[in-house]
């Protein structure tokens, strides 16, 4: 099949394809202006020669139906229909599945999930049409032009942190309007240019397209790609084309051999017993709170309940949570896993309908401790913590304080739980966990209403003070004083503007992932403590306190020691996992591997604690150790069974 034929321009979405990869590179630069002139350069060139190559791809599909056809434009139409129905499947499938079930609260889900992919495959043929009969008239070329060069603009001016798949379908579609509206008027010029054909033209592209395609780029050159939303041909390179790097031959692991492998049997609980024989813990998580706002203490002056907490307990300065969003990193704190160690598919109706670890067989914390005659208490704010969406499960006494996708206030959450506190037997060991979400967008909850988000969002922290407060004095009174901890930490951090991104779950940095951590109470020997520890930690550390077996598969190790004042735990890895993105964290160190992008990150977080500047490419050696012991762990540890892959969690 030939490119071009004399006298006709076959490849028209091709040369559109040139639109949407122009307003992806100029919106690139805007956010990657401290690149080197090279590095900019190749991102430009793979910018537009991918985007050419997914144009390519559209025209020698459009060119095969309409052969087929016989250029019957009805026929045409609905082979184009039928075709595009696969393809909007494969891109579009959760996004489309996510509206059936938030339409009518999940009701005629199957039905609307199709009715949605069918429309959403009709733009296809639409967009040719819309663009052929624009073409068709004279001057009406120029509306499609400028229809495409303006979705182009708002593609990467809008959502630019997120829904790469709805980015990558509106600039396809750019590309066939603008290219198909525009081919009798580029066939025009030509025709008075008789030193340019379109078939050199063609060719050209089509060179471009292929080579971008057969030479995979640098990590750096891709990484800069990513920078803007719009980059299509690269979203689907990555996704279908290119690979991660190996982590180098023979380089040594950063964590102990007996951690990054498969294991069982228990672990025992530790010497050290830190509230006897009837232990009294209360876990709290608050929503979405940096650890760098509650460890800046000119922030926290006016807040007694946190102020108490660190002088009289003990503070982790480098805690991090095992994800950045509430589902996956609560998951994993009960579960004692990292989210790729456990199963995850679609559970719950309607708005409430995402992947969760339900049917994961993994033996949960609360089920344990219930097993083991401690009496198990929790308060739910959010409805995916009732026990049987998997995040928090087998509390045998659960109080729901909500319904729907509301978020409870902290009003209707800790009134109940210190009423339950008050209850507790003088023999009677007992386990709580609440969760508080005042600290979340869109940060109207504090009495700082008001302003810039960053002063709201710290005014709903500052409000679950008086709270936190509450659960102090219940805890210190004369019947639970000489028993009871109470731990207090958050889910995740929040974004707001950092790495381009606002509030949490698209990223794994740090504004995300490190977290607040204090241990107060029975035992508990008051100091700061810097060794870097993790959430998934508090699994064995409740068992530890309770006199329990830890499940030797699990990812933690107690902090029991440290509490008591010992030797920190060392051996095991800290992980973080989000949007299939892992990080690693060794000494100083963090990398991250991207499993869709198919990119990695180093950075040196001593030196760079915002995460500014990927050490990678420029000394992959220091960060090999890490990621040979990254890709051990995973291919050890990650769940596997036939049919099953990990899913991508928005």
């Amino acid at each position: 099949m030939r490119l071009a034929r004399s006298g006709s321009f076959e490849l028209p979405v091709t040369l559109g394809a040139l639109l949407p990869a122009a307003a992806d590179v100029v919106s690139g630069l805007t956010k990657t202006t401290a690149l080197s002139f090279s590095t900019q350069l190749f991102r430009a060139v793979y910018d537009f020669g991918l985007m050419l190559a997914l144009g390519l791809g559209v025209d020698l599909v459009a060119l095969g139906l309409r052969t087929a056809a016989r250029g019957r434009a009805l026929v045409v139409a609905l082979l184009m229909w039928a075709l595009s129905t696969p393809l909007v499947l494969g891109l579009l499938e959760r996004n489309l599945a996510r509206q059936a079930d938030a339409s009518f609260d999940g009701r005629f889900q199957g039905a609307l999930f199709w009715l949605f992919t069918l429309g959403a495959a009709a733009t296809v043929p639409a967009a040719f049409a819309v663009g052929t009969w624009l073409g068709r008239r004279r001057r009406l070329f120029v509306v499609g032009l400028l229809l495409a060069l303006g979705a182009a603009v708002v593609n990467v001016s809008v959502l630019r942190d997120d829904y790469f798949e709805l980015h990558t379908a509106a600039a396809a579609l750019a590309a066939i309007v603008g290219g198909t509206s525009s081919r009798p008027a580029l066939l025009r010029l030509l025709a008075t240019r008789r030193s340019i054909s379109s078939g050199r033209l063609a060719m050209a592209a089509a060179v471009l397209a292929i080579g971008t395609l057969a030479v995979p780029p640098s990590n750096a050159i891709r990484l800069a790609l990513f920078a803007s939303p719009g980059c299509a041909g690269a979203w689907l390179a990555a996704l279908h084309v290119w690979s991660v790097a190996a982590p180098p031959a023979g380089a040594p692991l950063v964590a102990e051999e007996r951690w990054v492998g498969a294991r069982d049997g228990k672990r025992p609980p530790s010497r050290e017993r830190l509230a006897g024989p009837a232990p009294v813990v209360v876990l709290l998580t608050i929503d979405a709170t940096r650890a760098d706002v509650l460890l800046d203490e000119s922030r926290t002056a006016a807040w007694p309940a946190f102020t108490r907490l660190r002088r009289e307990g003990v503070t982790f300065t480098l805690a991090r949570s095992p994800g950045s969003q509430t589902s996956v990193s609560l998951t994993a704190l009960f579960a004692g896993k990292y989210f790729s160690e456990m199963r995850w598919a679609r559970h719950g109706k309607g708005k409430n309908r995402f992947e969760y670890a339900a049917t994961d067989p993994s033996p949960r914390l609360a089920a344990l401790l219930s097993d083991a005659g401690v009496s198990t208490y929790k308060v739910a704010p959010l409805v995916f913590l009732e026990n049987g969406y998997g995040v928090a499960p087998g509390f045998a006494e659960e109080n729901v304080v909500t319904e729907g996708r509301r978020h409870a206030r902290a009003s209707e959450v800790i009134p109940p739980l210190v009423a339950r506190l008050r209850k507790v037997g003088e023999d009677e060991p007992f386990f709580a966990f609440a969760h508080l979400t005042e600290p979340h967008s869109p940060y109207d909850r504090g009495p700082v209403r008001t302003g810039p988000q960053f002063e709201r969002y710290v005014s709903e922290i500052g409000a679950t003070d008086q709270f936190v407060g509450q659960l102090l004095t219940v805890l210190a009174s004369p019947n639970l004083a000489s028993r009871a901890i109470l731990i207090v930490t958050s889910d995740h951090g929040e974004a707001f503007g950092e790495h381009g991104t606002e509030q949490h779950t698209k990223t794994i940095y740090e504004e995300l992932v490190r977290v607040p951590l204090f241990a107060w109470g029975a035992g508990v020997r008051s100091r700061e403590i810097g060794e870097p520890v993790t959430l998934v930690d508090l699994y064995p550390t409740i068992l530890d306190v309770f006199g329990l077996d830890t499940p030797d598969d699990t990812s933690g190790e107690t902090l029991v020691p440290l509490l008591a004042g010992k030797d920190p735990p060392r051996g095991r890895p800290i992980l973080a996992e989000g949007r299939l993105r892992r990080a690693l964290y060794s000494g100083g160190t963090k990398i991250i591997v991207d499993g869709r992008r198919k990119t990695i990150e180093g950075y040196d977080l001593d030196a760079d604690p915002r995460e500014l500047v990927n050490r990678y490419d420029e000394d992959p050696a220091r960060f090999g150790p890490s990621l040979a012991t990254l890709a051990a762990y995973f291919a050890a540890r990650e769940h596997r069974e036939p049919g099953y892959v990990t899913p991508y969690k928005p």
